[in-house]
């Protein structure tokens, strides 16, 4: 869980030199293009989370920006968490809470993005980051299958 994801960071951080250019968006496409073959099949039952840990601005913004645009319409969340003190405007902009992202006349079908400054939470309760990255999921995945007219299918009562 969330205790083991910090564990392992706080472990690793001070060993690790964690350095630029930060791209994002080759990740952001490989994943859409799995949750793109999910979502051709007619019984589509897997949605896809990426949780990206960046310690700095992105060198790729642009491409980012259309990748997120067009997996806007895919069983896909991205989840961004800002790792030290840099300059993290632009994830806020990435997340589409105040504004739907939008670039070259294309706009987000809708918000997958959630960004978390790890630097507010550092000194909180594990549950208190892991309720801030997971915030936005349940009306992220809603939105998706609503779109797609998909119901929720409920598991079966136990015998």
């Amino acid at each position: 869980g969330i205790d083991g994801i910090l564990a392992a960071y706080h472990q690793c951080i001070n060993s690790v030199q964690l350095y630029g250019p930060t791209n994002a968006s080759p990740i952001i496409n490989n994943v859409a293009a799995m949750a793109r073959e999910a979502a051709r099949t007619q019984q589509a039952k897997d949605y896809y989370i990426l949780l990206l840990l960046t310690d700095g601005i992105l060198t790729d913004m642009a491409q980012t920006i259309q990748g997120i645009i067009s997996a806007s319409e895919l069983p896909m969340s991205v989840i961004i968490v800002g790792i030290g003190d840099a300059d993290f405007t632009d994830m806020e902009r990435l997340d589409g809470d105040d504004k739907v992202l939008s670039m070259g006349g294309r706009k987000a079908k809708r918000d997958i993005v959630q960004f978390v400054p790890f630097a507010d939470f550092k000194n909180a309760r594990p549950d208190r980051l892991a309720a801030h990255v997971l915030q936005e999921l349940p009306v992220q995945v809603s939105s998706y299958y609503n779109s797609c007219n998909m119901p929720p299918v409920y598991p079966p009562p136990p015998c």
